[in-house]
This record gives C-alpha cells, structure tokens and sequence, in this order.
C-alpha cells in the first residue's frame, strides 16, 4: 500500500529547504523562444545559457491568504506565517548592474550553490566563473523576453509547495 506524505512531513521538507544556499539564476536562453515558446522540461539541471545568479533576499513560510501582501501573477495571494509551513515565498532583487544589457529568457531557482572561494565577502551576484559548484535547479521558468537595463531593479519571486 502506497504511503501519503503528511503535512508534518511537508514541513519538515519546507525547513530543510529554507536552510540550504538559494539563488536565482537567470540566462538568456534561445532566441528561437521568441517565436515559438519551448515548455519547461522536467529534466533541465542547468539553464540553457545562464548568465549569473543572485543570493535569495527573502525565504518566508506562508499559507494562502486572499487578503494576504503577496500578489501572484497567477491571482493568488499569501500572507506570511510566523510558524513553519509547507509552502515558502522565495524573492530577490536584481542590481541595477546585474546582467544589464542582456536579453533574459530563463529564470531559475537553484539551491546549494557554491561560488569559488576568495571572493569578496558580501558579495551577492555570481556570474557562471565565479560557481563552484552550482547545486541543483530545482524551479525552471521560460518567460517572455526582457531587456535588462542598468536603470532597473528586477525582482522574481517564487511560491514553493512542498
């Protein structure tokens, strides 16, 4: 008889997750998507042509809310949980510098990455030179083309089930 993953259980995963190195990791992916749109495979372990990643900014627990602070593109809404719960809100804030003048096509959410060591401390955006290792992908997302311009922030966030 097949066993049922428990709330409790989900939890646990949602906690081990949030303790772990999180980035976002963006590429430029293939012009071809312009034209004709590629759907996310399920076995993707890097990006098509990553051009850096940024520390995660913020990881919160958070349960569905619909009068909740945090807006999905989607029309769902959460609000943070001070206890831990199966689902967590993941953002960053891109630099204004980060990949300016790239064209973004693929977004990621990798956890357990580990950049080269003697870099600067505080240092929050990585290019693919500065990876050791580049942990695994575990959220992939092929997305309308943008242009990054220095004048900008550009902010990606996430809602992980568990």
């Amino acid at each position: 008889m097949p066993s049922t993953l428990q709330d409790a259980g989900r939890i646990a995963l949602a906690e081990a997750f949030k303790a772990q190195p999180l980035h976002v990791a963006w590429g430029t992916g293939s012009a071809a998507w312009d034209t004709t749109p590629e759907p996310e495979p399920t076995t993707a372990t890097t990006l098509l042509a990553e051009v850096g990643r940024r520390t995660v900014t913020t990881v919160d627990y958070v349960l569905p809310d619909a009068g909740g602070d945090i807006h999905m593109p989607t029309g769902e809404r959460y609000a943070v949980s001070a206890a831990p719960t199966p689902t967590l809100y993941v953002r960053t804030v891109f630099d204004f510098a980060d990949a300016d003048g790239h064209t973004i096509r693929e977004l990621a959410l990798m956890v357990g990455t580990q950049p080269i060591a003697g870099l600067p401390a505080g240092l929050r955006y990585f290019t693919p030179a500065q990876i050791d290792h580049p942990g695994r992908l575990y959220l992939l997302n092929r997305d309308e083309r943008i242009v990054r311009s220095g004048s900008t922030y550009q902010s990606v966030e996430f809602i992980v089930p568990f």
